[in-house]
């Protein structure tokens, strides 16, 4: 067994053993709404009760919705309708706040950053990764009135079930709905997706990628549209009119995760495991304006940049350090010159 796969599987066990402790217990479905009932949960969701509460007040979260997400009035949008609320967050979340693990190559870095200092990079627009992006968006939405919690997930082929935290929202479109939210990842996703399918979502197009999901008991799978088929790859999936889908993520719906267990033992995992990919290199993606997306992958002897266009076309340049220092300059202000100076010199890219 690769040690990649020794790890994944050793923080899998300390978060069960963790969770354990903090007595966090995964709820049965209700049979709520006929049809819909074996894709609900009781009341749409137990209470996710945490251990540490998140530090985002109300005012911080108001402003935060107002200056960084640029919906000036959230009160009078949830007032008039909720659900157009919550996909607006969810769409302002991918597009003005990075994906990233550019946090990881300062003096303190993310994993030695306390819940305070994680939830001001996040207000600061500074972004993250999904076990710093999906718990501030829970904590938003619930300091406007949201039932959220958090429920596991994992790429394709990762050993465990544990390699990603995403963010549920409940009784929204009616009392025991449930829609995912998703700004925690690399992928486009602009809209909160309602999970009350029965075996595959509609089409949901999202800048360059178009997205399904699909249901396996009580997996959700994530895929993006497959442009092209291996013949033998097993991550490759068919919907009822024969098209071709590419999985993306898995999802757990029915277990649930409390967020700072989670958190805790992700940054002890990270202490020891941050010679390794995806950890020993930069990975930023963002929105750059509505119609490109930047994605950054550069590791020690290999720098690529993509801009993606709506049509699903890139460009694809080779960089050097100073110009993807340069090109995060220009475009993203929430970092500061003393910022980008630390991770000039310590991120490991020539």
């Amino acid at each position: 067994m690769s040690v990649t796969s020794l790890a994944t599987r050793r923080l899998s066990q300390l978060i069960r053993m963790s969770e354990r402790r903090h007595s966090i217990k995964t709820q049965p479905a209700s049979s709520l709404h006929d049809d819909k009932a074996m894709f609900v949960s009781e009341s749409a969701k137990p209470e996710n009760s945490e251990d540490v509460p998140y530090p985002l007040s109300e005012g911080e979260a108001k402003v935060f919705v107002k200056t960084v997400l640029e919906i000036p009035d959230p009160e009078a949008m949830i007032a008039e309708d909720r659900m157009k609320f919550l996909d607006r967050v969810a769409e302002q979340m991918k597009k003005k706040i990075p994906f990233t693990n550019i946090h990881h190559f300062l003096s303190l870095p993310l994993w030695e950053m306390d819940d305070r200092q994680q939830c001001q990079i996040m207000s600061s627009a500074q972004g993250g990764p999904c076990w710093i992006m999906n718990p501030f968006t829970k904590a938003l939405l619930e300091r406007f009135g949201y039932k959220a919690h958090h429920i596991c997930g994992h790429n394709p082929g990762d050993p465990l079930q544990d390699s990603h935290i995403g963010t549920v929202v409940a009784d929204v479109s009616y009392p025991g709905s449930r829609h995912l939210v998703e700004p925690g990842t690399r992928r486009p996703l602009c809209a909160a997706i309602p999970l009350d399918f029965k075996s595959e979502s509609p089409e949901y197009e999202f800048h360059y990628m178009t997205s399904k999901f699909f249901r396996d008991g009580d997996r959700v799978i994530w895929c993006a549209k497959a442009s092209t088929v291996t013949p033998g790859d097993k991550y490759i999936m068919y919907d009822s009119d024969g098209k071709a889908w590419k999985q993306q993520l898995i999802y757990l719906l029915n277990e649930t995760r409390n967020w700072h267990p989670y958190v805790e033992l992700t940054q002890a995992f990270l202490r020891v495991w941050d010679v390794m990919p995806p950890f020993n290199g930069l990975v930023f993606f963002a929105y750059l304006n509505d119609d490109q997306i930047i994605s950054i992958l550069a590791f020690k002897n290999n720098t690529m940049q993509y801009i993606y266009s709506r049509d699903g076309t890139y460009q694809r340049a080779s960089l050097s350090k100073s110009a993807v220092l340069r090109m995060i300059r220009e475009n993203f202000p929430q970092y500061s010159d003393e910022f980008l100076t630390q991770v000039s010199e310590i991120a490991p890219m020539y």
